[in-house]
């Protein structure tokens, strides 16, 4: 018998949580039937081969953006609505897959209010302490989350909560993991290239890059030595950063959400994070994988405590241009240092082989 999967993807922009989420359901049994209702069109039907069914999402655009107070319940009113009206179309699905966090996807929870259907979230990124928060934790069948977002969760329940607890079974850690297959190998180019790779979220500091390259650019003579590239996705919120604001630096190639981000990455040398506190980081394991050498803060999260400075990645002080200049520096000056921490960064990232990480999840989803 076939089996129906509902995916809920309210977010209107792509991200690291889809691609976690398309990587799951690549590796599902073929006798489950996916669907994924959505307001992001894009994330899920173009460019990707699979075997989804795809559902709008009916989502004013004047709602989208809502995260408090009453335009935010009226969104998820809004978004409960459009999940019934495809339900009663289409019947009966065994399971429910939230993947954007229990506040995000409060509409699945309102939902479960309604009729009785499995729940599973999936959490990525730290939580809010909120009663929303409590209350999706609550109903939720089984709750992935990644080790970064333990204290959050830990914290929402107790405050909110006093029956349910991280100790429960149905709590479970996880990593993100890649499909290595999908990820184009570095070329060989003696020019050196810089990859910056993120949406322009305020946290993930675009503007830090750019500095670091401007004086990068007052530093050397030469600047044929080395060149940066800026893949970015940029959604009209007031919580994201207009690019247009952004200082434009001459030997910097700005590129908007890229198809051909696994080409533009394979030209690169070297991958430079500078995000504040990233739950995880795909982009950086993703880099990790392609033979590039990477550079993050040193910032006490997920890759700073896995990652060893001057072995398999260069670390730099948090929010600092002239620390992450030199970093850089390290690595133009020392080609042979450079090319050392790439080959031990590609040996690390084969621990992160996806079918290994999500191995719970897809045993999860099928029963």
């Amino acid at each position: 018998m076939t089996k129906r999967v509902l995916i809920y993807d309210p977010v209107p922009f792509k991200g690291g949580s889809k691609k976690v989420m398309k990587t799951i359901i690549a590796e599902l049994p073929s006798n489950i039937e996916m669907w994924v209702i959505s307001n992001d069109r894009d994330s899920w039907c173009y460019g990707y081969e699979s075997n989804i069914r795809f559902l709008k999402l009916f989502s004013p655009s004047f709602l989208q953006n809502q995260t408090t107070g009453i335009f935010y319940f009226l969104k998820h009113f809004v978004y409960l609505l459009s999940l019934i009206s495809n339900l009663i179309k289409l019947k009966r699905f065994t399971k429910i897959i939230g993947f954007s966090g229990p506040c995000v996807d409060f509409s699945l929870y309102l939902l479960s209010e309604i009729i009785n259907i499995d729940i599973i979230q999936l959490i990525q990124g730290d939580i809010t302490n909120s009663k929303i928060s409590s209350f999706g934790l609550i109903r939720a069948k089984k709750v992935f989350y990644l080790p970064s977002t333990h204290a959050s969760i830990l914290y929402a329940l107790k405050c909110h909560n006093y029956n349910e607890n991280l100790a429960n079974k149905k709590f479970i850690p996880f990593v993100n993991g890649i499909n290595c297959s999908c990820i184009k190998v570095k070329d060989n180019n003696n020019k050196i290239g810089f990859l910056w790779a993120a949406s322009l979220l305020r946290w993930k500091r675009v503007e830090l890059f750019i500095a670091a390259m401007t004086e990068l650019n007052n530093k050397y003579e030469d600047f044929d030595k080395f060149f940066a590239n800026v893949c970015y996705i940029e959604p009209q919120t007031d919580s994201y950063l207009d690019v247009a604001n952004v200082n434009k630096v001459d030997n910097i190639h700005w590129f908007p959400d890229p198809n051909n981000l696994n080409d533009i990455r394979a030209s690169s040398s070297i991958f430079i994070s500078t995000s504040e506190n990233e739950p995880f980081g795909l982009s950086i394991l993703e880099s990790m994988a392609a033979g590039l050498a990477v550079v993050i803060p040193a910032d006490n999260a997920y890759w700073d405590q896995h990652l060893t400075d001057g072995y398999d990645c260069v670390k730099y002080t948090p929010n600092n241009v002239k620390s992450l200049v030199q970093a850089l520096t390290r690595l133009i000056n020392n080609p042979t240092f450079l090319l050392k921490i790439a080959q031990h960064a590609k040996h690390s990232a084969q621990q992160y082989c996806h079918i290994r990480c999500y191995s719970k999840i897809l045993k999860c989803i099928p029963n």
